[in-house]
């Protein structure tokens, strides 16, 4: 076994592609984090008298761009979010053109030119999400800041990821084990124009830092009230005796990329805890329809977010809000960024012994419960994260001539 303990966890990194070696500039240091508001009187909605004009588009990746526009709203923004389709959990975006009709290229394509023409004089800032905006290319973002609309890009995984660098650089990341699939020249291309044309550039989990240069970190978002309420509900019952013998313990883990996630380690490790605790359980979250997420999770008594990425996602932000202890690996030098935060950190070589742990140990896995709800409040709730979020909007007129 190699002192890093690869060896024993089975990793296998596919070979760097002729593509991959693109050049492109990384970040150093520590990342620059919008850290919550103090307590006080939130950020004005209002510019020059009116609500701020907020549109997030074009593309909903975990439904961020819809919670955002609802958080912005709740603040006094008239603010929306747009996409080209339907989500396939059933989330739908307050405004809608939906590519998936139209059968010819030609017929996408008057569609997104016509939906630029009807809104690009609608908004004042414009929240592109996942490299994405009206036109195919960007094409209408340089007309949009010829216009004097504010652009924000917001950048959320593989679309912006730069595979070399974090497989030279880090021993585990999501590049560890994935069969690759970026795209590094368009990834190049992406970055040109967020740094040609943003306002203000953003990243929603911390491995991306050194993929972005000059953004910065906006915490991923939940309405946590509603997660709070599914645990308060729903609550396990007989929580004492859920020990994997006496009684059941459920172990949900969501496998939305299972080479970027680590899933097949969360599996083995399961397997093998079966033969000590029978009543173990491994629930996959897979085509799960959003609106019954916080019922599904309700049911479960830890949940493994994942074991590369060295930052946590979305379900460990649910989970936390749900009172549920959370596995995810964490980088050592991420850890004093988020100060209290529960979540316990596993790897492909430790998953196993630290599963052991939680599973044994009701009561500790009912302590580190405790302490999410307050965290996620702070750190991922809608109120405090649409707070950061307009207070950077009002910087782009405060200081006009603010770039990134």
């Amino acid at each position: 076994m190699t002192q890093d303990g690869s060896a024993a966890a089975g990793l296998h990194t596919p070979p760097l592609r002729p593509e991959d070696a693109i050049e492109r500039p990384v970040a150093a240091g520590t990342p620059s984090i919008l850290a919550p508001l103090p307590d006080g009187a939130p950020p004005s909605p209002l510019l020059r008298g009116r609500s701020l004009r907020v549109l997030h588009g074009m593309y909903e990746i975990a439904g961020q761009g819809m919670v955002l526009a609802q958080s912005l709203r709740e603040l006094g923004c008239d603010a929306r979010a747009f996409s080209y389709q339907i989500a396939w959990d059933g989330r739908r975006s307050d405004i809608v053109v939906d590519l998936d009709v139209h059968s010819a290229t030609l017929g996408k394509g008057l569609a997104m030119a016509g939906a630029f023409a009807r809104h690009a004089a609608e908004f004042d800032v414009f929240h592109l999400h996942f490299g994405t905006s009206f036109l195919p290319r960007r094409l209408d973002v340089p007309l949009l800041r010829a216009m004097g609309r504010k652009l924000v890009f917001h950048f959320h995984g593989c679309e912006v990821r730069h595979r070399t660098h974090m497989l030279a650089t880090h021993r585990l990341s999501t590049c560890t084990e994935c069969e690759a699939f970026c795209r590094p020249a368009h990834q190049a291309r992406l970055l040109d124009d967020a740094r040609r044309h943003g306002d203000l550039l953003l990243y929603s989990t911390l491995d991306l830092a050194e993929s972005v240069p000059g953004g910065r970190n906006l915490a991923l978002t939940i309405d946590a009230a509603r997660w709070e309420a599914a645990a308060r509900e729903r609550p396990l019952p007989d929580p004492g005796r859920r020990d994997g013998v006496n009684g059941p313990v459920v172990i949900a883990h969501a496998p939305t990329n299972r080479l970027i996630k680590g899933t097949r380690h969360v599996v083995d490790a399961v397997e093998r805890l079966r033969q000590e605790f029978p009543r173990v359980e491994l629930r996959m979250i897979e085509q799960q329809p959003w609106a019954s997420m916080p019922e599904f999770l309700a049911g479960c008594d830890i949940l493994v977010d994942q074991l590369m990425m060295g930052w946590y996602g979305l379900l460990a932000i649910e989970g936390m809000a749900e009172g549920r202890p959370v596995i995810a690996y964490l980088r050592e030098d991420f850890r004093p960024l988020r100060p209290g935060l529960p979540v316990v950190s596993a790897e492909p070589a430790t998953i196993y012994d630290v599963l052991r742990g939680l599973i044994r140990d009701p009561v500790r896995r009912a302590v580190i419960g405790t302490q999410g709800p307050p965290f996620v409040r702070r750190w991922h709730d809608l109120r405090a994260v649409g707070a950061v979020l307009l207070a950077e909007y009002q910087k782009f007129y405060a200081n006009p001539e603010r770039r990134p």
